[in-house]
């Protein structure tokens, strides 16, 4: 990737933050595989947590000191949105009589909040 002003843009503190968030997702959704016992699913999620925390670490590295800079403010703010749709989902659960399963609990929650933080994030730039 050469250091142009379109390939210095592309990599944004918003951008590595939903990244790691995606991360943070299929990381925490394994234990769900686990228990129900679907190999292909395990392996699949594993494979893909594997090739996102590279991707990860090569956006890190090619990021400019500027967007780094920003990057503790939008983990911030997925943690929140993580944390706040966990609740939701955990909630939810316990209200509709299923009961709370913590590893669905914990995926859904998961995957609610990146969609929240992908959604404020963008929201927030219009």
């Amino acid at each position: 990737m050469s250091d142009s002003p379109t390939s210095a843009r592309a990599l944004t503190a918003t951008r590595f933050s939903t990244l790691l968030g995606l991360w943070l997702v299929m990381l925490l959704s394994l234990p769900r595989y686990w228990l129900l016992g679907d190999q292909t699913r395990l392996v699949l999620l594993g494979a893909f947590v594997v090739a996102v925390s590279v991707a990860l670490a090569a956006v890190w590295r090619l990021m400019s000191a500027a967007e780094r800079g920003r990057c503790p403010r939008a983990i911030r703010h997925l943690l929140t949105c993580l944390v706040v749709a966990l609740v939701v989902v955990a909630a939810w659960h316990l209200l509709s009589g299923t009961g709370v399963v913590w590893a669905m609990t914990l995926s859904q929650g998961m995957a609610l909040g990146l969609v929240l933080h992908v959604v404020l994030r963008l929201w927030r730039r219009r």
